[in-house]
């Protein structure tokens, strides 16, 4: 009688057949990640880090920081070729346009009042900008604190002028009491005789000048041969004057005639004391 005998290897039909035990599940570590750390250097399912990759993100930052190049200011010896070197430099790190129009320099909307926008000292200030690498931000930022500073000068020296101005007015008006309105339309017209506008002149804010000009309106008029007096430049005394000479405020044209004189009169009258 035949036996036969089993044998106890495992063959490779055995391992096809029989499943292969599943791993087992591993529960996350109740470890947690430190701020410090970031969350793609952190292993959940460990609770450490992963050392390999943060290693070698060091490596990595510190090979980038060892090959930074270095700008150094040219010293006192440095060619032309040196320097010219050094600022594209330092252009390339600004922003720094190469040619100053690149800049966009223009008169602002908002420029203070009495000011004059001068193209020529922006062109200047640009090239300077240009030259030196200064970032654009930072031109129109500068630009904008010195009209603002200028600005403020302009409107200080205005508020000045305007208050010496009427020192001077109210010291003439003393000086002159009731003949203050004459004295001043004959004193503008003395002026306008020698080619100056006193409403417009700085010449206004003195006392001399005032008086100058009233002085030579005296003279002129004393030498009727030198100038007339007109409707436009006469003073209010003048006017008043000529009224009363008039046929019509002596009644000759009429009464109705006479009594728009004598309102014409009584108008001069009102402006020549208000």
């Amino acid at each position: 009688m035949e036996t036969t005998t089993q044998s106890t290897e495992t063959t490779a039909l055995d391992t096809q057949i029989t499943p292969t035990p599943a791993a087992p599940d591993i529960a996350p570590s109740a470890v947690t990640r430190p701020d410090y750390i970031p969350a793609k250097f952190w292993d959940e399912a460990k609770g450490e880090p992963k050392v390999d990759q943060l290693g070698a993100s060091y490596q990595s930052l510190e090979k980038a920081f060892s090959e930074k190049r270095e700008i150094k200011i040219p010293g006192e010896k440095a060619t032309p070729e040196q320097i010219a070197a050094y600022r594209a430099e330092v252009r390339k790190i600004t922003g720094a346009p190469e040619k100053p129009e690149d800049y966009g320099l223009q008169a602002p909307d908002n420029l203070p009042e009495g000011m004059v926008w001068n193209s020529d000292a922006a062109t200047k200030a640009a090239t300077i900008a240009a030259e030196y690498g200064i970032p654009p931000e930072a031109l129109h930022k500068l630009i904008d604190i010195s009209n603002e500073n200028l600005g403020g000068m302009i409107a200080k020296s205005a508020e000045m002028e305007a208050q010496q101005i009427q020192g001077v007015i109210d010291s003439m008006n003393t000086e002159w009491g009731v003949d203050a309105p004459n004295n001043w339309q004959r004193a503008a017209r003395g002026a306008l005789a020698v080619g100056i506008d006193i409403k417009s002149s700085k010449l206004a804010s003195d006392p001399e000048f005032i008086r100058a000009s009233l002085a030579i309106d005296k003279f002129l008029r004393e030498d009727s041969g030198l100038i007339s007096s007109d409707n436009a430049t006469a003073t209010y005394q003048e006017q008043a004057e000529r009224i009363r000479k008039g046929d019509d405020y002596q009644g000759k044209n009429g009464a109705e005639k006479q009594e728009a004189a004598l309102t014409q009169l009584q108008r001069l009258f009102a402006a020549a004391t208000s």
